[in-house]
């Protein structure tokens, strides 16, 4: 591991270099602009999206981070058509029967292919059906959305919000949060924050002892990341969610939690006695508090 003067912990120096050559915000510049038509990806009844990618759109996607690549068998064709546990996958193998040497699959998080679609409008969804494939508007995707996720309008707003301001984002449950915050691809650099989404209506907050506050922070601390909370908040009560434009009537406010150690803002030369008068110990004191700072962000 590698850290440069922020702070930023790299997976070595070369990584650093790397990551400063093909910044984020070029690559996702070059998925939308640089490819004429949007690329097809396929919506399950399970849940599961995947994408075939071409071996140009796929080395773009996988330095962007988007989806999970999903290396093939050594069949010639790539074994998802009719298979059993993807109902509703009638014709699938027409739609991935291309060469595994000119391909590549990948699987989406719904809030990756969401924004891939409705954002960056270089994906299209299609689904399969007896009339054959059918492209999904993307009121038809939302429906679909929000019936397959709780609380997605305010988990997308989260994802999209990290995205629109060239943070890769991960999915977080390893860590016992919503989503991984990395300043570049996750092959280069450590996540920097540990994200959860806090919504308005969520009937039993989260977060919302001291106890919870303590655990996720010290969880946070011990594989160093910094507890990152995005309130999705609006002023229209009740929320229309029906479309996605309701989107644009929410707002982020994003809360950085982290434990605050006095010994390590005090100046060397001075001794406890000098900061807290009438005592007596000198630099032992181990008195900890805890500090938020509130940026707050409307889109």
């Amino acid at each position: 591991m590698w850290c440069d003067a922020e702070g930023t912990r790299w997976k070595g120096e070369n990584a650093a270099k790397a990551a400063i050559a093909e910044p984020v915000s070029a690559l996702y510049n070059k998925l939308m602009q640089e490819w004429d038509q949007p690329m097809e990806a396929l919506l399950f009844q399970t849940g599961a999206i995947l994408h075939v990618a071409s071996l140009e759109q796929s080395h773009v996607l996988e330095r962007a981070c988007f989806g999970v690549p999903l290396f093939p068998t050594t069949s010639d064709a790539i074994p998802l058509g009719d298979s059993e546990g993807l109902p509703g996958s009638i014709g699938t193998s027409t739609f991935l029967e291309r060469k595994s040497s000119e391909v590549q699959l990948f699987q989406l998080m719904l809030e990756e292919a969401f924004y891939l679609s409705y954002h960056m409008r270089c994906i299209q969804i299609c689904r399969q059906s007896t009339k054959g494939r059918e492209y999904m508007t993307h009121e038809q995707f939302w429906e679909f959305l929000l019936k397959s996720k709780r609380r997605f309008p305010q988990h997308y707003k989260a994802y999209s919000h990290m995205r629109s301001n060239n943070w890769v984002v991960r999915a977080g449950i390893q860590y016992g949060a919503d989503f991984m915050a990395y300043r570049h691809h996750p092959a280069l650099v450590h996540s920097d924050y540990a994200v959860l989404v806090m919504a308005e209506e969520e009937e039993k907050p989260r977060m919302n002892t001291w106890t919870e506050v303590h655990a996720m922070n010290r969880l946070c601390g011990s594989v160093a990341k910094t507890l990152l909370l995005l309130h999705i908040v609006t002023n229209q009560q009740p929320m229309d969610t029906t479309s996605p434009t309701c989107l644009e009537n929410y707002c982020v406010q994003a809360v950085e939690y982290q434990r605050w150690l006095p010994e390590k803002h005090r100046e060397e030369n001075l001794t406890t006695k000098e900061h807290y008068p009438g005592s007596e110990v000198s630099s032992d004191i181990d008195k900890q508090e805890s500090t938020a700072s509130t940026d707050e962000i409307c889109e």
